[in-house]
């Protein structure tokens, strides 16, 4: 089992593009046959797509960033971190798995901890991050497209 960290650099092809133009893509990634791309359309809408598609728009968060991209088996899973600014929960996940017939978006997920660590175990991602006030640990798994609590 690989235990990866938010910040571990991820395998695959990154280009992180910088750029002062709001309609610029922020972030671009090869995965595998695959390009994901990440746009700030405007403040608080930030646009996710595949293959020049869009499969997701964030039109809540303070900041959508990517944490990383994570190889299982055929498929590529980013896991991106959505900054809500909000004082009861701030941060939040996402996930979209990349290299089946369609793009696959999860919901929101999370314990509103922004520590978050990343497993990997055959064709399974977990995210684990401590719960708030010392509750110990919360887990979520994603496998076959399918993302739920574990822990």
């Amino acid at each position: 089992m690989r235990v990866l960290s938010v910040g571990a650099a991820v395998a695959g092809s990154l280009l992180i593009a910088t750029s002062a133009s709001a309609a610029e893509p922020r972030l671009m990634a090869a995965l595998g046959n695959t390009i994901l791309t990440m746009t700030d359309i405007g403040p608080k809408h930030t646009q996710v797509s595949v293959d020049d598609k869009p499969v997701f728009e964030d039109k809540e968060s303070e900041m959508l960033s990517f944490v990383g991209a994570y190889s299982l088996k055929e498929r590529w899973i980013a896991l991106f971190q959505a900054d809500t600014g909000a004082k009861d929960c701030p941060t939040r996940f996402r996930i979209i798995e990349v290299g089946g017939p369609q793009p696959v978006v999860s919901y929101p997920f999370g314990s509103c901890s922004d520590a978050a660590q990343v497993t990997i175990d055959n064709d399974m991602l977990t995210v684990s991050m401590p719960q708030p006030a010392g509750g110990g640990e919360a887990a979520w798994t994603y496998r076959n497209g399918k993302i739920g609590r574990t822990k």
